[in-house]
């Protein structure tokens, strides 16, 4: 699993589920210690004899137990020594492999995405990092250090560079984090009658948040959204409006050229903003 699918890979987020109680937890549960299916195997290998085979086999088993009652070793039962399976501890991962815990990974840190699983990576948060922020790179694979430049991924102000802030971008409902360092946020106000307006990379459910003038963002381009209504006062026409992602669990502020059918030079009706892991598109007549 990479993490370009996981970040922010948003779009997994739709799949994202546990084993189901029909025995699929229990072939993962093979999968981790190796799959000994030595019971089953015997127990197939038995029904699939023929009747000279199993006459042997109980020859067999009858002298393994008289042997055993004559006080002899016990080890002659017919049952596997289970040392003689032992497979040791599995290594820890390098950086981008899957994990379930820090002990999975050679660098001791196991990135989790909630619901989805972990990856090993360089860092979980900001601390963790020398300088800069703690962000998912989807080319590498993995959460990396950066040097806490505008857009990146952040858990913190500090972590940013100069004067950046660390502002929620994307509303997630608390489920992963959606924060970048940017030009302004609720601690850091525009000044004048300037907006505090999200730029947004739809591709990657990335971006930033920065100051813009009033009436200044073309259809398409983000708008702030609270509370699921759009402002549209930085949007040329002076309308806002919400693109859902992934079935509803995202939305975003999208500036259009209409807010309803009223907007619209009749017979034409507004089309809704839309957006996808291509892009967004901003509301239509037509």
């Amino acid at each position: 699993m990479h993490a370009s699918k996981l970040v922010l890979g948003l779009s997994l987020i739709a799949v994202f589920s546990g084993c189901s109680d029909d025995g699929t937890a229990a072939a993962a549960t093979d999968s981790t210690t190796g799959g000994d299916t030595s019971g089953a195997d015997s127990v197939s290998a038995t029904n699939g004899m023929s009747s000279t085979s199993a006459t042997t086999t109980a020859s067999t088993s009858a002298t393994s137990v008289a042997t055993t009652e004559a006080g002899e070793s016990s080890e002659s039962a017919g049952f596997i020594n289970p040392d003689s399976e032992e497979s040791g501890p599995t290594a820890p991962g390098p950086n981008g492999e899957q994990c379930g815990g820090n002990d999975d990974c050679e660098s001791g840190l196991c990135y989790i995405i909630p619901m989805l699983g972990g990856v090993c990576s360089e860092c979980l948060m900001d601390s963790d990092c020398e300088m800069g922020t703690c962000s998912i790179d989807g080319a590498a694979g993995y959460a990396v250090c950066t040097d806490g430049s505008i857009g990146n991924m952040c858990d913190s102000d500090e972590g940013c560079m100069g004067a950046l802030v660390c502002s929620e971008l994307i509303d997630t409902g608390g489920l992963f984090n959606a924060s970048f360092c940017s030009d302004c946020g609720p601690s850091a106000p525009c000044e004048g009658e300037q907006i505090c307006n999200p730029v947004y990379n739809a591709g990657s459910l990335g971006g930033y948040l920065t100051c813009l003038d009033p009436a200044s963002v073309e259809n398409g381009g983000g708008c702030p959204l609270a509370d699921g209504v759009g402002d549209g006062a930085v949007c040329i026409f002076g309308h806002c409006g919400v693109a859902d992602l992934f079935m509803g669990f995202i939305e975003l502020g999208v500036c259009g050229e209409c807010g309803t059918d009223d907007d619209c030079m009749a017979p034409a009706t507004c089309t809704p903003a839309s957006g996808g892991m291509n892009g967004l598109v901003g509301a239509t007549c037509q």
